[in-house]
């Protein structure tokens, strides 16, 4: 998930209004099987916004004049690309971003988001993508027609475990297509079979991956411009950002759908989490495993998303999580280093 920004601005009555990014659900649904996919781990009931709750939700966020960035997520959205362009074309928001497994693109379509410079990110796994079902040329077909029209579009890649050492390859691999900006997530479930192997190989792809010329990688750039500003975001109970469910509930996060305790209102009745706030003052704290940890004030681990995706739980964060963080942490200090002319922080 992007990072948020929290901005104000007034109304015609010189009020301030906070700015929210939301995530509208479009569907659960999705027309592939990757085995990393965090709706098919949550095992929920599946759907996908009817009329209804179609319109309930582009009123509900239009009265409240405070959209920032409208995330259009599945699932695979495309799947109900009318319900996508109805929103697309009913909201006022900063802008608009699609997340796409790419299989359902086309030309009109992309066209379509070009014109209205609605953003396209893409989500492909390299060389090979048939583990998730896809057809590889497939993919890289529509990458290439979505980079002749969005030449900067975001591609999204996961890595598991068994793809971990090929993870460098597989960058290259977008990079010679054409990609100039990449995200690399590791599978929010993986628990190594070796941990200090997987460590040891995590870290040299790292390093590898900041040596690309030309290619802007999600990951560092933002612990870069996080560690040269000494930033660290707080996670709030639906205060920057919220998430909305097919059937119009809301939560705080992707990872919270249809945890009742964690259900905060929905577009029949507005924003109800001071329940939630209440109930659960550890929503940001900081991990046991994370305390006297001499990188942790560059960690993003403290996030409520990121630990209740990769343990289920607020108060932990998976072990292959922390080493994440770290290789991302170091590698980041050591792109910095070198651009300061080899002087630390």
């Amino acid at each position: 998930m992007i990072c948020i920004i929290l901005i104000a601005r007034t109304d015609i009555q010189g009020r301030e209004v906070v700015i929210l990014d939301y995530t509208i659900s479009i569907t659960n649904k999705c027309n592939l099987k990757c085995s990393y996919c965090y709706e098919r781990h949550l095992n929920t009931e599946y759907g996908c916004i009817n009329d209804e709750t179609r319109d309930k939700i582009a009123d509900y966020i239009k009265s409240q004049n405070n959209a920032g960035t409208v995330y259009l997520f599945g699932g695979e959205p495309l799947l109900y690309k009318d319900t996508v362009k109805f929103y697309c074309e009913n909201l006022t928001a900063k802008e608009f971003v699609i997340t796409t497994n790419g299989t359902l693109l086309d030309e009109d379509f992309i066209k379509w988001c070009a014109e209205r410079k609605i953003i396209i990110n893409m989500s492909h796994d390299g060389i090979k993508c048939t583990d998730r079902g896809a057809d590889t040329a497939l993919l890289d077909a529509n990458l290439k027609l979505l980079l002749k029209y969005q030449p900067e579009t975001l591609v999204q890649l996961v890595y598991t475990e068994q793809t971990l050492p090929e993870l460098y390859d597989n960058i290259m691999y977008l990079k010679n297509m054409g990609v100039k900006k990449v995200s690399a997530a590791m599978d929010a479930f993986l628990v190594p079979d070796d941990a200090d192997s997987f460590g040891d190989i995590m870290r040299e792809q790292w390093r590898k991956i900041a040596e690309i010329p030309d290619l802007f990688v999600y990951e560092l750039a933002v612990k870069k411009k996080n560690i040269r500003e000494n930033k660290r975001s707080l996670c709030e109970i639906c205060k920057k950002k919220i998430f909305i469910n097919w059937d119009g509930s809301f939560y705080p996060c992707v990872q919270f759908q249809n945890i009742p305790e964690y259900r905060c209102g929905d577009v029949f009745v507005g924003i109800q989490a001071e329940k939630a706030r209440k109930e659960h003052p550890d929503y940001s704290m900081v991990s046991e495993r994370c305390r006297g940890c001499e990188i942790a004030e560059y960690c993003r681990n403290s996030c409520a998303c990121r630990k209740m995706a990769t343990t289920g739980t607020v108060r932990d964060i998976s072990e292959a999580a922390c080493m994440e963080e770290q290789v991302h942490i170091l590698t980041a200090l050591e792109i910095i280093a070198k651009e300061n002319g080899g002087n630390k922080i």
